[in-house]
């Protein structure tokens, strides 16, 4: 699924272009023996991140009845909320993240601290990880979790393939300009998300559910099958939705967008 995809595209991508910075300010200060550090801390944080998967699945995964509605929807409003926080966070930071690992680098090298470049290294690889784990766990609880993990699969080996392209080539490492196309496509899966989340309160019985259906578009548009099921997948579209669900997906979407074109004004006239 596109979601599923994404996600770790953008998280890999992330990961891999702080990895491939570190590599490269090391290559241009003549030290790419140093480089072990990172090749080390990388691998280290890949292999905490897939440990963090099968505890988080093992452990967290074994909920029935209203117990596994309250866990769902906690997982979907927690993604939705780190999602958020991501997009908002790149878009003020994006463009600092090179010179940022460069200053860092450098200080490294001139307190011969190698040691920290292994964890920075690492660090950066297992919150990337991380992330990607809860998120996926969120969007395999409303779509098929089989197409998810492939679909996620695809989008980490694409990542990879595009990080190494560029570090190869030489050309200048910004992740600006894509963290800033896919924004809008994250802003409406965060929105779907927040929405499943109130549904799965809703079941459980933690919110009330007041208005359901407020309307009722499976006649025309059935979330079970075709575009609509593709819709689901993509943005939590709901064909029967409930007034408080409905509320907080547009309210969402509206107040996301508003502050996103609020902030790149702010940066324009900075």
């Amino acid at each position: 699924m596109a979601p599923a995809f994404l996600i770790t595209f953008r998280e890999s991508l992330e990961a891999a272009v702080i990895v491939g910075i570190l590599l490269a300010v090391l290559r241009t200060m003549g030290q790419s023996k140093r480089s072990i550090f990172i090749w080390s801390g990388a691998g280290v944080g890949i292999i905490l991140s897939l440990i963090f998967a099968w505890v988080f699945k093992t452990f967290l995964g074994g909920f029935e009845g209203a117990a596994e509605e309250i866990y769902e929807g906690i997982m979907m409003l927690f993604a939705a909320g780190l999602i958020t926080h991501l997009l908002f966070w790149m878009q003020k930071h994006s463009h600092q993240i090179k010179e940022s690992l460069e200053r860092k680098v450098t200080d490294i090298l001139e307190r011969k601290e190698l040691w920290l470049l292994f964890f920075l290294a690492c660090f950066s690889v297992l919150r990337e990880g991380v992330e990607t784990v809860i998120f996926l766990q969120a969007i395999s609880l409303q779509s098929d979790s089989v197409f998810a993990f492939w679909a996620a699969s695809v989008g980490c080996l694409a990542a990879i393939i595009l990080a190494i392209a560029i570090f190869w080539s030489s050309k200048s490492i910004s992740p600006k300009k894509f963290f800033q196309a896919t924004s809008v496509f994250l802003v409406f899966v965060a929105a779907g998300l927040l929405a499943h989340a109130i549904v799965e309160f809703q079941g459980a019985g933690v919110l009330p559910t007041l208005i359901k259906p407020v309307f009722d578009l499976s006649g025309v548009l059935s979330e079970s099958e075709g575009l609509g099921a593709i819709l689901k997948a993509l943005f939590g579209y709901d064909a029967n939705p409930s007034l408080i669900a409905l509320i907080a997906y547009g309210g969402f979407l509206f107040a996301s967008f508003l502050l996103l074109f609020r902030n790149s004004q702010v940066q324009k006239k900075a």
